[in-house]
């Protein structure tokens, strides 16, 4: 073949302006023995593209195979992983917003209880002392168990 010719296909190859036909021409011409060396880097390529197969490595088939499962089991692990401690990490912050809650309400009362000492003075009758102890203590009841609730209904999740 023509050393003019084949530095033409050559150049519209790297250009990306052969079709099938041509390239065809140069693997044909770079896969026989007898290339000028000044086409001995031209040759190496086209010997690595279109060059007889590579052999199979013996048991590699196998050794991916063990290597994905293992990577499979690893995301697994990881994935149950992560939930839990999602879970409990929002458990944890539910607990102690619950908490802050708690200790808010408990501050305000203690102080809207020095208020009211030095404001009014103590019920004369021990019923209408009992009453308002039992609506103070029905209130707490039920803030409480408002606030339990809550946390039931993130735990369950």
């Amino acid at each position: 073949m023509d050393t003019d010719n084949i530095r033409q296909l050559l150049d519209r190859y790297y250009d990306g302006q052969t079709n099938e036909r041509e390239e065809q021409v140069l693997k044909d011409y770079f896969l026989q023995d007898d290339v000028p060396p000044q086409w001995a880097t031209d040759q190496q390529l086209f010997r690595q593209l279109y060059g007889a197969n590579m052999p199979a490595i013996d048991g590699l088939e196998q050794r991916l195979s063990r290597q994905i499962d293992g990577w499979n089991r690893v995301e697994k692990t990881t994935s149950r992983r992560s939930r839990t401690v999602g879970l409990r990490w929002m458990a944890g912050i539910a607990a102690s917003l619950l908490l802050l809650f708690a200790i808010g309400l408990l501050v305000d009362r203690q102080q809207k209880q020095a208020q009211y000492a030095v404001q009014q003075d103590t019920f004369d009758d021990p019923r209408d002392a009992y009453a308002e102890t039992q609506k103070a203590l029905m209130m707490f009841s039920k803030s409480i168990n408002k606030g339990l609730n809550k946390v039931e209904n993130v735990t369950q999740e």
